[in-house]
C-alpha cells in the first residue's frame, strides 16, 4: 500500500508520495521503504506522474515503464495534460515489447479465473448451507449454480461499456481466447454441472474486461500542464491489463481536477487516504459511515417495528402493514435529510474553509502541506497495530507553469557525488 497526495490551486500542483512497498508471498509479507512512486513524465515539460497500488503492471515495474515512455517522448509536447495521459496509455497498449501476446493471454487467464473462483466460492458456500439442512440432489446443485452464474451475468451486463470496448470487441475476445476460457471453466468448476451455464460463463469472461467496473489494480496520476493549459490539471486512471491488444483503463473523475474548467482548488489523496479525509472533513470516513448506517437502520427498521408493536391490538393487520410502510418511508426521508444537513455542515465548517486557504497558498506552502499530510498518514500507521504500509522518505515536487517540474525532496539510491555522469547525461537525447 501507499499514501500519495496531490494539492492543486491556480498557482501550481504539489505532489507527494511515500516510499513503502509491500512484497507478498504465500503466508508472508515484507515491507521495503525504498520504492519510487513519483516521476517526471517529461524531462522538458511541466508534467509529472505518480503511481500507486501495484508496483508492477503485468509483471513489468511501473518505474521501468515510465522511464521508457519518457525516453520515447523526448522533447515532444502536447497542448493539454489530458493528451499526455492518453499518449501514455497508447504507449502501454501498443507496446508489444513490454506486453507480448503470451503475456496478454496469461493475464487474461488470471483475471477470468479470479472471477470464476469468486462465483465458485459463493456456490460452494450456498451448497454447504443446504447440505447442513439435509441431503441435496444434483438437480438442486445445478439450480444453485445456474442462479449464481445468472446473478453475476446480469450484474455485469448492466454495467456500461468502458471506452473503447463494444460488442464487436467482446465477440472478438471470446473467439481469440476461447481455449483459455474453456480451460478456466474446467479448472475452476471441475465436475460441477456447468453445461447449461457455459454460454453465460463465456460471455462473463468478456464482460469482465469490457465493462466499466472499477477494480483495485495500478493507479496512475498525471499532474501538470499542457502547452495551452493556463492552470494546472490532475488526471487519474486505474489500469489493469492489456488484453487482445487493448488496454483496460478506467478513468477516475473523482480523483481528477482540471483547474482550467473547475477553477476550484482541491486536495486529492490516493490509496490510503483516510487520515487526509479525517483532517479535511473533521471526522474519520469509516466512523462517519458507521454513524450513517446505524441511524438509517434505526429510522427505517428498528423504530418503525417497535412503534407498530406498541399499537398491537389497536390496529388491524392491514392497518399495521400500511402504517409500517409509511413509517419506513418517513424514516428514509428523515435519514436523507440528515445526510444532506451533515454534508452542508461538513462543507461550511470543515472542508470549505480549508479549500479556501489552499486556493491561495504559494508554491512552497503547497509542498509543505502535501508532505505533512503524507507524514501524518505514516505516523498514524506507526502508532497503530496495523502494518506500517506507509513510510520511508517522502518525495515531494511542485509543478508550475513558469518553473516547470521542481523537486522539493527526492531520494536517490546512489551517492550523487560519485555519479556526476548520471546528471551530465540526464538531458542528453538519443539520436533517432
Amino acid at each position: 500500500m501507499t499514501a500519495e497526495i496531490a494539492i492543486i490551486n491556480k498557482n501550481a500542483v504539489a505532489v507527494a508520495a511515500d516510499s513503502a512497498v509491500t512484497l507478498r508471498d504465500p503466508g508472508t509479507s515484507k515491507i521495503y521503504n525504498t520504492a519510487n512512486k513519483l516521476f517526471m513524465l517529461s524531462k522538458f515539460e511541466p508534467v509529472g506522474i505518480m503511481v500507486y497500488g501495484a508496483a508492477d503492471f503485468m509483471g513489468v515495474p511501473l518505474e521501468t515503464i515510465v522511464k521508457m515512455y519518457r525516453s520515447d517522448l523526448g522533447t515532444k509536447c502536447f497542448s493539454r495534460l489530458d493528451e499526455y495521459s492518453k499518449d501514455f496509455l497508447r504507449f502501454l497498449e501498443s507496446n508489444r515489447l513490454l506486453f507480448p501476446p503470451a503475456k496478454q493471454s496469461a493475464n487474461f487467464r488470471s483475471i477470468v479465473s479470479s472471477l470464476y473462483w469468486a462465483i465458485r466460492f459463493e456456490i460452494d458456500e450456498q451448497v454447504k448451507t443446504e447440505v447442513s439442512k439435509g441431503p441435496i440432489s444434483d438437480e438442486a446443485v445445478k439450480v444453485i449454480l445456474g442462479t449464481k452464474v445468472d446473478e453475476y451475468y446480469q450484474n455485469w451486463l448492466a454495467v456500461d461499456y468502458l471506452p473503447p470496448f463494444d460488442l464487436d470487441f467482446e465477440t472478438e475476445l471470446t473467439g481469440a481466447y476461447s481455449h483459455l476460457i474453456t480451460e478456466s471453466i474446467e479448472n475452476v468448476f471441475e465436475k460441477l454441472p456447468v453445461h447449461d451455464s457455459r454460454e453465460k460463463l463465456t460471455r462473463l469472461a468478456a464482460l469482465r474486461i469490457t465493462r466499466s467496473s472499477r477494480v483495485d489494480a495500478c493507479g496512475l496520476v498525471f499532474a501538470g500542464f499542457g502547452e495551452l493549459d493556463v492552470l494546472p490539471c490532475i488526471k487519474s486512471y486505474m489500469i489493469e491489463a492489456v488484453v487482445n491488444d487493448k488496454l483496460r483503463a478506467v478513468p477516475m473523475p473523482n480523483l481528477s481536477n482540471d483547474m482550467n474548467e473547475s477553477l476550484s482548488a482541491s486536495i486529492i489523496p490516493f490509496a490510503q487516504g483516510e487520515i487526509v479525509y479525517r483532517f479535511i472533513q473533521g471526522i474519520d470516513p469509516d466512523y462517519k459511515q458507521e454513524v450513517r448506517k446505524f441511524l438509517r437502520a434505526l429510522l427505517t427498521k428498528e423504530y418503525p417495528e417497535k412503534l407498530i408493536e406498541r399499537f398491537e391490538g389497536k390496529l388491524s393487520d392491514e392497518e399495521q402493514r400500511a402504517a409500517l410502510v409509511e413509517l419506513i418511508k418517513l424514516g428514509r426521508s428523515i435519514a436523507d435529510d440528515f445526510d444532506a444537513e451533515w454534508k452542508t455542515i461538513e462543507w461550511n465548517r470543515y472542508v470549505g474553509p480549508v479549500i479556501d486557504i489552499v486556493a491561495d497558498l504559494p508554491k512552497e506552502d503547497l509542498a509543505a502541506m502535501a508532505e505533512s499530510l503524507v507524514n501524518l498518514t505514516s505516523f498514524k500507521r506507526r502508532i497503530s497495530r496495523e502494518a506500517e504500509t506507509v513510510g520511508g522518505p517522502i518525495d515531494v515536487a511542485v509543478i508550475s507553469k513558469g518553473d516547470g517540474f521542481v523537486w522539493i525532496k527526492r531520494k536517490h539510491y546512489f551517492n550523487k557525488d560519485l555519479n556526476p555522469y548520471f546528471f551530465a547525461n540526464y538531458y542528453r537525447q538519443r539520436s533517432k
